[in-house]
């Protein structure tokens, strides 16, 4: 697994180039609910993006883990796999499309 603490990147699926930005540091929403990563994909030629939403990372303990996260490339690559799966065109336009995806990133 390769990991990164870098903010933004590219990743290559299926022969194609996709710049991959986090959106959102995780953070709380309406009563004791929590939000984890939202990344944003979008193909390098290409002008439609997708957010795609991470868990929550918890430690152990049940507490939430505020630390800067780090990420993981192949869950990056899996995500956009999973969100082209689900109906992702990266090619056309139009409005940002949000896929909520489990930590493996399908």
């Amino acid at each position: 697994m390769q990991h990164t603490r870098d903010l933004k990147g590219v990743v290559t699926v299926d022969g194609d180039d996709y710049e991959w930005e986090v959106r959102r540091q995780p953070q709380r929403t309406t009563g004791n609910e929590w939000q984890g990563i939202g990344v944003a994909l979008r193909l390098v030629e290409g002008q439609r993006e997708a957010l795609v939403q991470f868990p929550m990372v918890m430690r152990a303990s049940g507490i939430p883990n505020f630390e800067r996260q780090r990420i993981n490339v192949e869950s990056i690559k899996n995500a956009v796999a999973s969100a082209i799966a689900a109906g992702w065109n990266p090619t056309s336009r139009g409005k940002v499309v949000v896929f909520d995806v489990d930590a493996d990133g399908r």
